[in-house]
């Protein structure tokens, strides 16, 4: 009797995962991010030469559009608001199932956080939108505490209260129709204020044990799998971070450390804080607020890190290859919606 009702049970909580596991989809919000990461990870034929990473500073610093129409490089962002550097190299083993060999390009801004777990709302922007393989759930188990893992798992359980709200996108969502941003979103507001917080220090402190380890995970990956990492941190004003809780607080002395590393380990860093005259970069009109770039800001930065890309890297120029022509429609098409 108790072998039978066992198996009832058994068979009864089956059924209850494959129900919740089909509806996670519909439930899941319908964000530029989802859009991207479905259609950059999963779903384009598109090969890229250079794939961006990181979090909200690159995901509106570098606009792969920039570089396409000066340069004819193929390249996408995957970074994601809130994006902590753990949830990075899980999205990062998915990029390089699919695109061999790419130039590497790594936001290196949340290797200051010192919680052990990033906010919910910002993993899930990353998890949420990873299909389902051995890859995300050795991402759940590492990048969430124990009592977060079954929501990320079955993300139904995590937006239930949105059954009352829900739209025909959430059925129907077509995530080909950010494609043509390849990823980039910026602000278009200008923040106005010169950059409070900045200074030159030859400081040092120390990066946190769990972004060192996964920094480290990052750098092991991309030499096995052949790749060349660069790393890239965009103009911010630190006086935000460094009075953050969970974050160090000196992020400058931490950016000395980071490019301690960096040429320890023979990997460019170019750090655009610290190079605002060499682009041109104007705080108070080029950046959105005080920690992210505007439409101009990452226009200039785009262009800077193209022209890096052409000069110091062996890349194709795509721009006449019948099989990328949809990107010269795409670039168009981001300059008018840039406008708009």
């Amino acid at each position: 009797m108790s072998k039978k009702f066992l198996m009832k049970g058994l068979l009864f909580a089956l059924i209850l995962t494959v129900i919740l596991a089909a509806l996670s989809p519909v439930f899941v919000y319908k964000t530029q991010h989802r859009g991207k990461l479905e259609e950059g990870l999963y779903l384009s034929d598109d090969r890229y030469d250079v794939v961006f990473m990181g979090s909200s500073h690159m995901n509106g610093g570098m606009d792969p559009n920039v570089i396409w129409n000066q340069q004819g490089i193929a390249s996408f962002n995957y970074a994601t608001g809130g994006q902590p550097i753990d949830a990075t190299y899980y999205l990062l083993k998915d990029v390089l199932k699919k695109h061999k060999n790419p130039v590497v390009v790594l936001d290196v801004y949340y290797l200051g956080m010192t919680d052990e777990y990033g906010a919910r709302g910002f993993v899930s922007n990353a998890l949420d939108n990873m299909r389902f393989s051995p890859t995300k759930l050795e991402a759940i188990w590492n990048c969430t505490p124990w009592e977060d893992r079954l929501l990320y798992l079955l993300p139904v359980l995590k937006y239930h209260f949105r059954w009352s709200s829900l739209q025909a996108k959430d059925f129907n969502f077509d995530n080909a129709s950010v494609y043509y941003t390849k990823g980039f979103v910026a602000g278009t507001d200008r923040y106005g204020k010169e950059n409070s917080a900045w200074k030159q220090t030859e400081n040092r402190v120390g990066i946190p044990e769990k972004s060192l380890e996964y920094l480290q995970k990052i750098i092991d990956l991309s030499k096995e799998e052949n790749c060349q990492l660069i790393f890239v941190n965009m103009p911010c004003d630190y006086s935000e971070p460094d009075n953050q809780e969970g974050w160090v607080d000196d992020t400058e002395a931490l950016f000395n450390t980071v490019a301690d590393l960096a040429d320890s380990e023979q990997i460019p860093f170019l750090d655009f804080y610290d190079m605002a005259d060499e682009i041109g970069f104007d705080f108070s009109n080029d950046m959105n607020n005080a920690g992210h770039l505007n439409l101009w800001g990452a226009y200039k930065v785009s262009s800077y890190f193209g022209n890096y890309l052409a000069e110091n890297y062996d890349l194709p120029d795509h721009r006449s290859d019948g099989a990328y022509a949809q990107w010269n429609e795409d670039y168009k098409r981001s300059q008018a919606a840039s406008v708009s």
